[in-house]
């Protein structure tokens, strides 16, 4: 028995929102009863709950024109912060010493902006600026140069750059609140997805009855569906294979 393999981050505001739709559907469509476990229902119930409100806030920033562009550019930044975490996670096991400081130094620096790419658009712009500033100071610059990092810091502040530049003051405090609502309620249903998941796996596996083996099911095929599309689009679809 194993997890389809499918990175939820790179799945896009609209994406997500399907994603969880279409596990509600299929799960439903398999007559298949959430009381039969507690612990599942009440997971299941908080992801029916978040569903149609993450579904309502999308429909808040789609419903504003000037909001396409910059959603599309604030992802665009908040992937190559992913890519940046990535890049650096690579040199987790290291055996060489010099590559083994500098990762632990860059480590650290990262956890400060841990939660960077959900906070709005501001606060983002102003803290990538700042990640940016120290990867290229005295302290930081000989670590990334160590890991090879440098590209990968030039195409974060290039990110960055470019979302600042479009950036408008236009119904700003509207488009600000609503996407900033977006990305945390984002976060919060995929998380409670993650919960579900793994719940399911581990009862799939000790327990193998008949509801959370076709539950397990019903996961995977959703979880293939989407993965399949994050590789058509150049995403990887197994950098999260627990998830």
């Amino acid at each position: 028995m194993k997890l389809y393999p499918i990175a939820t981050s790179q799945l896009q505001y609209l994406e997500t929102g399907q994603f969880i739709i279409r596990l509600i559907t299929d799960f439903e469509n398999k007559n298949l009863d959430p009381a039969t476990d507690p612990e599942f229902k009440t997971l299941y119930d908080s992801l029916k709950a978040q569903s149609p409100e993450y579904d309502a806030a999308l429909m808040q920033i789609r419903a504003k024109a000037e909001t396409e562009q910059l959603i599309s550019l604030d992802y665009i930044r908040d992937r190559k912060i992913t890519t940046l975490r990535n890049a650096v996670n690579v040199f987790k096991y290291t055996d060489i010493p010099a590559e083994r400081t500098a990762y632990g130094l860059l480590k650290i620096l990262l956890t400060v902006y841990k939660n960077i790419d959900i906070a709005n658009f501001e606060a983002e712009s102003l803290g990538l600026n700042n990640l940016v500033a120290e990867l290229k100071n005295a302290t930081y610059a000989p670590a990334v140069q160590t890991l090879g990092l440098a590209v990968h810091v030039t195409n974060l502040e290039t990110a960055n750059n470019n979302f600042k530049t479009t950036f408008s003051t236009r119904s700003i405090s509207t488009i600000n609140t609503a996407v900033y609502d977006v990305k945390l309620l984002k976060k919060n249903i995929l998380t409670t997805y993650k919960d579900l998941v793994e719940y399911v796996f581990v009862m799939a596996k000790r327990k193998k009855t008949t509801f959370f083996v076709d539950t397990f099911t019903v996961i995977n095929n959703g979880r293939k569906y989407f993965a399949d599309i994050l590789a058509k689009r150049g995403g990887s679809g197994g950098e999260e294979p627990t998830v």
